[in-house]
């Protein structure tokens, strides 16, 4: 029976000549069939895999040149399938896939490539995420990268159970001895047909989502799940994901967000306060959409690269919160101020004249009316001693780039540092997560 729907389904693959062709009940014929692969897995050993892939979003790609490719989303993951590649498979090979991408998430990989592009080769790192995980998994497909033929393919001697950043390494060294011609473009447009493995993992250059995001939703997932037939190792990530009892930066965040109020909206429910025998005339109630205002010290030493990071990560939050997002740029005044709706809305930063005054943030936040928005300070914090003018709001980070002191005798709000020695987007010491120590602090 599976065997005969694999076929069946494959010949319609085959024939497909335009991505318009998706729209017939081919997509829903496929993803009938994965589900029923999926079902499966749920009775025995693989149940955590199975359990797990209920929770993954999937769609399809005929673009892609592997048979399967994971993007992680600010709501979780979305799992994108060629079925020209795929139903290739036997069902043992569709299941040891499955199995490999779930390894990429708990494995959180897709930070650590991140991490490593500015280092080696997309083709290098590729390889070593997958030979790391691979070693894990039996009935791979025969084209998949394990370790014995990776280092016959690159003349190199790697040994199992070691790093990805050991094996990047190690292959990068052999790439660099060899010239290659390969074409490393795929239009948009393009229907794939033929598995190139070397960019199994391009999709993963159009993430940018925060490393903590991923792993909230990969935690969320797995500890809904009985981890009782899981690997050994993953037992241990998901033990780890049930010792850390504090909330996120994230979470706290969107609790905090509603309950933050930014100016009013009309309503029926509610008379007129002044005129209460006027049924016309409509009351109003505080009306709960945030303000954010991310205010950068262009004079200070935070990269282009840093700042952007912050701001993926804040409109990533505020995504399905309709939240209000402004960025204010000041030296010793105010040189920029612009909305935030999407990463589109990113701009470099304008130039400095190398002095600094935070008054001018709080003075144009106090002449807008600003006064319910959470501010999020960015500076290397040299500036004036004493403010010019109270600030209304009640929420401030002041986030200190650098080894100064913040200059201001009174900051009305709580300082956090990056040590200029560390990278933000990095590690545990990152912009986001003072921020996130913050509003932690803010919701006890």
């Amino acid at each position: 029976m599976f065997e005969e729907k694999r076929q069946r389904l494959l010949k319609k693959a085959m024939d497909m000549k335009f991505t318009e062709d998706l729209k017939s009940d081919f997509t829903k014929e496929f993803f009938d069939f994965v589900g029923s692969v999926i079902i499966d897995m749920l009775d025995g050993e693989d149940d955590f895999f199975g359990t797990f892939m209920l929770r993954i979003e999937r769609s399809i790609r005929l673009d892609i040149s592997w048979p399967i490719s994971t993007l992680p989303r600010v709501s979780g993951f979305i799992m994108y399938f060629n079925p020209i590649l795929f139903l290739q498979l036997t069902k043992k090979e569709m299941v040891a896939l499955f199995k490999h991408e779930i390894y990429h998430i708990m494995y959180s990989h897709y930070e650590r490539v991140n991490s490593l592009k500015n280092s080696y080769s997309s083709e290098a790192i590729s390889i070593a995420i997958d030979i790391s995980v691979n070693q894990f998994i039996k009935n791979l497909p025969a084209n998949a990268k394990k370790i014995e033929g990776v280092n016959r393919e690159y003349n190199i001697d790697l040994k199992g159970d070691r790093s990805i950043e050991e094996y990047a390494k190690a292959i990068q060294g052999s790439i660099n001895k060899r010239v290659t011609n390969r074409d490393k473009n795929v239009k948009s447009d393009t229907i794939v047909r033929e598995i190139d493995i070397t960019k199994a993992h391009k999709l993963w250059e159009n993430s940018e989502l925060a490393k903590k995001t991923v792993e909230e939703n990969a935690k969320k997932i797995a500890i809904g799940i009985n981890g009782e037939n899981a690997p050994e190792d993953l037992k241990k990530i998901i033990k780890s994901f049930h010792e850390k009892e504090e909330l996120s930066w994230e979470q706290i965040l969107r609790r905090l967000i509603p309950s933050v109020k930014s100016d009013y909206r009309k309503t029926i429910t509610r008379r007129d306060r002044r005129q209460p025998d006027r049924m016309d005339l409509r009351g109003k109630l505080p009306n709960s959409v945030p303000e954010i205002i991310i205010a950068i010290d262009i004079s200070a030493s935070m990269t282009d690269e840093d700042i952007r990071k912050i701001m993926i990560e804040v409109l990533a939050i505020t995504a399905n919160r309709r939240g209000r997002i402004k960025v204010i740029e000041c030296d010793d005044e105010i040189r920029s101020v612009y909305s935030l709706k999407s990463v589109k809305d990113i701009r470099k930063r304008t130039a400095n004249n190398g002095s600094t005054k935070f008054s001018p943030v709080f003075e144009y936040i106090k002449e807008e009316g600003l006064k319910d928005s959470i501010v999020i300070y960015f500076t290397d914090g040299v500036g004036e001693e004493i403010l010019s003018i109270r600030p209304i709001v009640k929420k401030i980070i002041w986030v200190i780039i650098g080894e100064e002191k913040l200059s201001l005798k009174n900051h009305y709000g709580i300082v956090k540092r990056i040590k200029s020695s560390r990278k933000v987007g990095e590690g545990k010491s990152t912009a986001l997560d003072m921020v996130r120590e913050v509003i932690h602090d803010w919701a006890r």
